[in-house]
């Protein structure tokens, strides 16, 4: 379906992160001139018999009576953050990570807190935004605590179909958010010091394929958006590594779900989960 007019989507469970993730999301379509769509998502009761159908009942509405209020603070936080936004504000019922990936069949981007009410101590990514993020048919956004408002914005470029996606994405955000970006490819296959033994010329024929390679890629976004100023970073270091020492001071790091060493039938790579997890700045995953 045409996504031309869609909305940003974003959820709220009551959390300060979610709240965070409703501040980037507000912006963000106050940016792209958007309508935003907040739901919260209530998980019905378990079917109950006899006598504990009125408890069920009064954890339903309690349920809906909280997320009516982590609604209300959602609608302060747009009109501070940026107001005139077009925002609509609703309760869904299901399974949080199910409604979510049904929206993102609407959505022209879903934007997410790292991680909820739900999530335990010691583990920065939330199930839900895990689930989502590997699922969604639309670019998810996942946000930290209190994320940065400037700095570059960073790419990772691997030559895989979803990274040419994740390209047109970091130009059009770069360009919204009016910022500069880096463009981080990494080859030789993390091969280290085995890498380093090789004959001086063909280390340095293989650093001139990959930088010509990555012009390449670059090339036609670099047409389409010539406002965005852009700087790249070739190394032979770990994909993950890189990118996040390039992101070091960023506002947004823009990836693909899964890149050119990703396994058939897994969704997310092991780079896009390992920067999610640590990333100091909102990470935005582009599904294939």
């Amino acid at each position: 379906m045409s996504r031309l007019n869609a909305p940003i989507v974003t959820a709220v469970d009551g959390s300060a992160l979610a709240l965070d993730g409703v501040r980037w999301a507000a912006l963000a379509a106050q940016r792209e001139n958007r309508p935003l769509r907040v739901v919260s998502v209530v998980e019905p009761p378990i079917l109950q018999y006899g006598s504990a159908i009125a408890m069920a009942q009064a954890y339903a509405d309690a349920s809906r009576a909280f997320a009516e209020g982590a609604l209300d603070i959602a609608r302060d936080v747009i009109g501070e953050a940026a107001p005139g936004v077009d925002a609509t504000v609703e309760i869904l019922d299901g399974r949080p990570a199910l409604v979510l990936r049904e929206l993102s069949s609407r959505a022209h981007l879903m934007v997410l807190g790292r991680r909820g009410l739900g999530g335990v101590t010691g583990l920065l990514l939330g199930s839900v935004s895990t689930d989502v993020v590997a699922h969604a048919d639309c670019p998810v956004v996942v946000v930290p605590e209190s994320p940065r408002t400037s700095g570059p914005v960073v790419v990772a470029v691997d030559g895989s179909p979803v990274s040419s996606a994740a390209i047109g994405a970091a130009f059009e955000q770069a360009s919204f958010l009016q910022a500069p970006l880096i463009a981080v490819h990494t080859y030789g296959g993390n091969a280290g010091a085995a890498y380093f033994d090789r004959l001086h010329d063909e280390r340095q024929q293989l650093t001139d394929e990959a930088h010509e390679a990555l012009g390449s890629q670059l090339a036609g976004a670099l047409g389409d958006y010539p406002d965005v100023s852009v700087t790249t970073a070739v190394t032979t270091e770990a994909p993950a590594t890189q990118i996040l020492e390039s992101a070091a001071d960023a506002q947004l790091i823009v990836m693909g779900s899964r890149g050119r060493g990703g396994f058939r039938g897994l969704l997310l790579g092991s780079t896009s989960q390992s920067v999610l997890q640590v990333a100091t700045c909102p990470v935005m995953v582009v599904p294939a």
